[in-house]
């Protein structure tokens, strides 16, 4: 009740009996102060609650409790029972004379099912104002708006004392909770900063089984679950089956997916970015899992279209999965345009990109794979050694027809072919490999001129290329192609 309070209205606006009283105060003469300068006061009230305090009066035990509601009715602030755990009104008949005048204040109740909506709707009726940004939990009493009498935390306190005579018990356990809890969170955010997605969702599953209602977790573990299916991969043991993994894997993130769409309403920006995820997470569990058929991958990705027609993550994805699956590669490529237009989760849509685009299928993609690595290298961008060898076999005589190749190099202006062409080719070889790199850069410049125009340049380029070629001996395609260019520049 106190956590939900304090986001809902601000820490600075609660006071919690065990939480704020510092070290040295006077507890009593704190109680009485606090209360004093407060708006509203809640007593919290479980099973046997008045059971309880009849058994600690019975054992002359001394009850801050029975104070704190004493110094409320003293007070005339406004006084609200807080029925939780099922607990009734009769949990208030026949109290003390000095604690009689409880029972006749209308309570609230708080049920489990619906905590939160049952927070929100006590908040609002009682008209708190957020507190002013900055101030500490721990300002003077008379700057308090509500105080929470009789926490849940005291409650318990007073369950253990009939049962062990110890009431501080339970206050440990509570500030643990609370220190176990900010130590899983701040676990969880170095995971993430760090990119480690999969054990921050296992760390923030970790603090909704402490806490399941809290809020910060779970859109932390949405997010953790979201990025963590962008780059979802699965590496199977010796002997053991990638599919079942990822089927695993899976099944610990659609639900999270599912809880975090319902809470969105549906909502964008948020709703699309989840729908998207949603859609990928299916298409993994197809094409990884081999756990499901059907399109619920695509109905997904455009259904977060329809609610977000620019979403990043939508348009890369459903851009991907067309490439994927058969689709046309000129729907994939504008999909691809609008994601990339967006100039945001860049590394992200680059992978989408890179990912079907460096197996071209046709001049179309042939054409949109070297424009967009001419477009990575102008921003500045970086390739892995992988991907870049993978581009660069686009300019191959050895492995490309020539009307591939000559869709290769007119892809973009000759002067930034032929400067993405070096971006992709940087770093020296040595011994043959260098002869090679020579060989193909010759070829490739050749070419260009050829495409921009330049006939006579051109021509002399590929002579000398001819030359070169006899004299190391190289055959095969790229002689093929340096004779057919001199024949058709002759003639």
């Amino acid at each position: 009740m106190c956590d939900h309070l304090n986001g809902l209205v601000g820490a600075n606006r609660v006071f919690m009996d065990v939480e704020d009283i510092a070290p040295g105060q006077r507890i009593a003469q704190t109680i009485n102060d606090t209360i004093a300068g407060c708006d509203a006061f809640l007593a919290i009230i479980g099973p046997r609650w008045a059971e309880i305090l009849q058994k600690r009066a019975e054992l002359q035990q001394r009850d801050y409790v029975k104070q704190e509601i004493e110094a409320a009715l003293a007070a005339k602030v406004k006084i609200v029972p807080v029925l939780v755990g099922g607990a009734t009104m009769a949990e208030l008949a026949g109290l003390p004379e000095n604690l009689a005048p409880l029972a006749q204040y209308e309570a609230a109740e708080l049920r489990d099912a619906t905590f939160n909506q049952d927070c929100e709707r006590l908040t609002r009726s009682l008209n708190l104002p957020a507190g002013p940004a900055g101030d500490s939990p721990r300002k003077s009493a008379r700057r308090r708006t509500a105080a929470i009498a009789a926490g849940v935390v005291a409650l318990v306190a007073l369950l253990i004392a009939v049962s062990s005579g110890l009431g501080i018990g339970p206050w440990r356990e509570y500030r643990a909770r609370k220190t176990a809890i900010a130590a899983l969170f701040a676990t969880g955010k170095t995971q993430a900063e760090r990119s480690e997605y999969q054990a921050a969702f296992k760390t923030y599953r970790d603090i909704l089984k402490l806490d399941p209602d809290n809020p910060s977790a779970l859109e932390l573990q949405l997010d953790a679950a979201m990025r963590w299916l962008e780059d979802f991969h699965v590496l199977a043991p010796e002997g053991g089956k990638p599919e079942d993994i990822a089927a695993g894997m899976l099944a610990d993130i659609m639900p999270v997916l599912d809880a975090g769409l319902a809470r969105s309403g549906r909502k964008p920006p948020r709703g699309a970015d989840i729908l998207a995820h949603a859609g990928w997470a299916h298409w993994m569990n197809q094409r990884i899992a081999a756990r499901e058929f059907g399109n619920a991958a695509e109905r997904d990705l455009r259904e977060a279209l329809r609610l977000d027609p620019n979403n990043v993550f939508a348009n890369a994805m459903l851009a991907n999965w067309l490439m994927q699956t058969g689709g046309q590669p000129g729907e994939a490529l504008r999909y691809f345009h609008v994601a990339a237009a967006q100039n945001k989760e860049r590394d992200f849509v680059r992978r989408m990109q890179l990912g079907v685009l460096t197996y071209p299928r046709d001049s179309e993609t042939r054409t949109a794979l070297i424009q967009l690595a001419d477009e990575m290298r102008r921003n500045g961008e970086s390739l892995e050694e992988r991907q870049r060898r993978r581009i660069l076999s686009a300019y191959s005589p050895t492995v490309n027809s020539a009307s591939e190749l000559k869709t290769a190099l007119s892809a973009v202006a000759p002067a930034d072919a032929w400067a993405t062409y070096l971006w992709l080719d940087e770093g020296k070889s040595d011994g043959s490999n260098a002869e090679n790199q020579r060989v193909q850069r010759a070829f490739v410049q050749a070419n260009l001129l050829e495409i921009e125009g330049k006939r006579e340049e051109a021509l002399a380029a590929f002579l000398t290329l001819r030359k070169d070629l006899k004299t190391l001996g190289f055959n095969g395609r790229i002689a093929t192609y340096v004779e057919d260019a001199i024949r058709r520049l002759k003639g």
